[in-house]
């Protein structure tokens, strides 16, 4: 067995370097999403950089924003992609994520942290948009999914550095550490190749061939079927450029658009980015008796840990399922941690017995989150929709994930303040309630195992006809 895996890693290395690489990136904009719970305590005492203490809408603003911002990344990606390629496209990534960090180690203002916010969420909705499918485009079948998992994994990786560099050191410190890290973003993203679809789609079958053997570890004989698949793939698909319009030319397309762009925002209306921008008020607001900081490091190590299990369940107990049981899960906890914290700060009951509650439902909540809400619709949006849309369709998703994010992350503390900590999970318990209901119906299908073409006759509601029987 031993001997097995030694021979396979020996074989497929490039490939797993060329998805680290790629991912790096995600690392950094990861880092840049959780700097915002360290920092916010930091800019209301004695080493802020701005001249006075931010207030609450001042502060929204600088958790939202970097949201705001991802918006941006789909309008970038979408019209690029088919011109410049998947690789420069990562690496041209890094001009708003340097951009973001040398704006945020130089702010004097609340208005310049706002300007590396939105630098930073066009970083982070390019990557978002483009790294999924760069690795999707350069694995074998077999570990495709291991490897689009570390995607997710270095965005957990990058959030655990904010979370444990945050607090034991100034706001310079962390913004510094974030800028230097970034600084390697170039030189790793400089070697990865591009992708052996986009070089046959540009006519670049040579360039194709050679990018396969290296990344396949053999020689150009045993790849030459799988090229001659991309050639015949792209010749059928690509016979008219793709349009917008193509994503309702079926009742399928249409269908699949609505699951995904609902299950996108669900993943946003289900609160993670509330939770990972704020999480160390968050955790001082619901009243648990851990410090802020030690709970916020607990709840990073449970994001990466649950982040490389997430490969090993997702093909093995199905998407459908993953969805309804996660999302229930999601009410559940959410639910308690409300009425934890209506307990404590609105009746003032003592809970001091109970004080591992929130922490505890947090951490739940992580794990449910990373293993089903988190990772399947980008999933479904790669099995739902045919080559020739799959851009555009992870565009429009991607767009409206960042758009719901931006909402509820700007108004979020807005509902706590005025309503109470317990509201604010309360609702945040219904909208993941909805997207139970939405996955136990028969309005989500369960694409496990399941063919492009047995999808399409899902969506479609087609049944297979069956051939007449000769007498």
């Amino acid at each position: 067995m031993l001997e097995v895996f030694k021979a396979e890693l020996k074989q497929k290395w490039r490939q797993y370097l060329a998805a680290s690489l790629a991912s790096y990136g995600s690392l950094c904009t990861g880092m840049s999403m959780g700097w915002t719970s360290p920092v916010l305590p930091q800019l209301r005492g004695p080493g802020s950089p701005l001249p006075h203490v931010p207030t609450l809408q001042e502060e929204s603003w600088i958790g939202s924003l970097l949201l705001l911002g991802g918006l941006l990344g789909p309008l970038i990606t979408i019209p690029l992609s088919r011109y410049v390629g998947r690789k420069w496209i990562i690496m041209g990534a890094n001009i708003p994520l340097l951009l973001g960090w040398l704006l945020a180690g130089v702010a004097t203002n609340v208005h310049t942290l706002y300007v590396a916010r939105l630098a930073w969420g066009c970083a982070t909705g390019m990557l978002f948009a483009m790294v999924p499918i760069y690795i999707g485009e350069i694995a074998e079948d077999k570990i495709r999914g291991a490897l689009s998992a570390f995607f997710l994994l270095f965005i957990n990786v990058g959030f655990l550095l904010a979370y444990t560099i945050g607090p034991f050191t100034s706001y310079w410190g962390l913004t510094a550490t974030g800028g230097i890290l970034s600084l390697f973003y170039v030189p790793c993203t400089w070697f990865i190749p591009e992708t052996p679809f986009f070089l046959v789609y540009k006519g670049r079958i040579d360039d194709a061939s050679e990018v396969l053997q290296k990344l396949r570890g053999t020689s150009k004989d045993r790849v030459q079927s799988e090229l001659d698949a991309l050639q015949v793939m792209v010749a059928r698909e690509y016979k008219v450029e793709p349009s917008i319009t193509d994503l309702w030319a079926t009742k399928g397309n249409v269908k699949a658009l609505g699951i995904c762009v609902f299950l996108a925002m669900l993943l946003q209306l289900s609160g993670i980015d509330v939770l990972l921008f704020y999480m160390e008020e968050l955790l001082v607001k619901v009243g648990t008796r851990i410090s802020a900081s030690d709970g916020t490091i607990i709840m990073g190590v449970v994001q990466v840990v649950t982040s490389c299990i997430t490969p090993l369940v997702v093909d093995r107990l199905g998407r459908k399922f993953l969805m309804w049981t996660t999302s229930l899960g999601l009410t559940i906890f959410l639910t308690i941690i409300g009425i934890y914290a209506l307990l404590d700060t609105h009746y003032k009951y003592d809970v001091t017995h109970v004080a591992f509650i929130p922490l505890l439902c947090l951490v739940i909540y992580m794990v449910l989150f990373t293993l089903g809400v988190g990772p399947v619709p980008w999933i479904l949006v790669a099995e739902m929709f045919p080559v020739k849309t799959k851009c555009l369709a992870s565009g429009i998703a991607s767009f409206m994930c960042w758009l719901a994010g931006f909402v509820w992350t700007r108004f979020f503390r807005d509902v706590a303040a005025s309503y109470g900590i317990y509201t604010a999970f309360w609702i945040l318990a219904i909208c993941c309630g909805f997207g139970f209901i939405f996955s136990v119906s028969p309005l989500l299908p369960e694409t496990k195992g399941k063919t492009f073409d047995e999808i399409q006759d899902m969506l479609n509601n087609r049944s297979k006809e069956v051939e007449p029987v000769a007498v």
